[in-house]
């Protein structure tokens, strides 16, 4: 797959570009469908797929000060959409000055006369251009007028859940892992790179290695099990995020403790996939009712995971 950042550096003709417009962060069900059905029509027609995306997302760059909460880096979209099977990703810097742009700039200017688009698929709520003033049915109008071709894919479903980001981002810091994965179509993921941490873990008897997150979406305070990947190599474990009530924290921390592991990882990047949470975080009256505790979440942990 080809990235370009930014329409200005596509200096050639594509053959009958099929574009699909979008953020995609998260690259969930709904994306994945529109992506099928761009791949499918491009090869009917002899084009390219292209995938004409942001980066940073709109809506971090418009609410200044704020903290968006991605689902994925910009790294982990553009995989993901390899992955796909698309040819080309366009992936545009947004500026406050593009966010100026008028819905139909936009349309004439990039996607007709310098991207040369034959077709266009997007969600049945799509919006663009300043302030958000062009939607699917000024899509489909230009299109009349500029010759190209507008189709519309319907929303997903699944679980009786429409499959969106913002409500996979919501889910996400429920803790409602098992629900996210499925509107996902995988299982939540993070990787961060392993500090020191306060070291109760040796003493308890389950160490566990702290992590610093590679972004800030993260699943709410509770005990998680989950997958580790470190070095290519997939281990099983249970993983903390909270406070360490027992301990009397105040410091929000992200620690692993995995399975039969007793590797050095100081220093390295590992990813943690989230299968489900097994319990909500909680105090104890004293250390070895916490051990006790843990014990029980490794056991429910191995079970969940489909270890011995």
């Amino acid at each position: 797959m080809e990235v370009i950042k930014g329409y200005k550096n596509l200096n050639r003709k594509l053959p009958n570009p099929v574009v699909t417009l979008g953020n995609f962060d998260g690259v969930h069900l709904g994306h994945q469908a529109i992506f099928s059905r761009v791949i499918e029509r491009a090869k009917e027609i002899q084009g390219t797929s292209l995938v004409y995306t942001f980066h940073p997302h709109p809506l971090s760059v418009l609410t200044q000060g704020g903290q968006f909460l991605h689902i994925t880096t910009l790294a982990e979209k553009l995989n993901l959409i390899e992955t796909a099977g698309i040819d080309v990703v366009i992936c545009e810097p947004f500026t406050l000055e593009f966010s100026q742009l008028t819905a139909e700039e936009f349309v004439k200017n990039i996607l007709c006369n310098h991207i040369g688009t034959k077709e266009i698929f997007v969600g049945e709520d799509y919006t663009f251009g300043s302030k958000r003033q062009g939607n699917i049915y000024f899509l489909t109008t230009l299109g009349k007028r500029l010759n190209f071709r507008v189709n519309i894919i319907e929303s997903q479903i699944k679980d009786h859940i429409i499959v969106k980001s913002s409500k996979i981002r919501e889910l996400i810091q429920m803790g409602e892992v098992e629900i996210a994965h499925r509107l996902l179509g995988r299982e939540y993921s993070i990787t961060g790179q392993i500090i020191k941490g306060k070291g109760r873990g040796i003493i308890l008897g389950y160490p566990t290695a702290n992590i610093k997150p590679n972004k800030a979406l993260h699943p709410g305070v509770g005990v998680y099990a989950v997958w580790v990947k470190c070095d290519n190599k997939q281990f099983p474990g249970v993983m903390n995020i909270g406070y360490n009530p027992t301990f009397s924290g105040q410091e929000l921390s992200l620690e692993v403790y995995i399975f039969d592991f007793n590797r050095d990882l100081y220093g390295k990047k590992i990813e943690i996939s989230f299968v489900a949470r097994i319990r909500k975080e909680k105090r104890f009256a004293s250390p070895d009712e916490l051990k006790a505790q843990i014990a029980e979440d490794v056991s429910a942990a191995r079970k969940i995971l489909g270890i011995n």
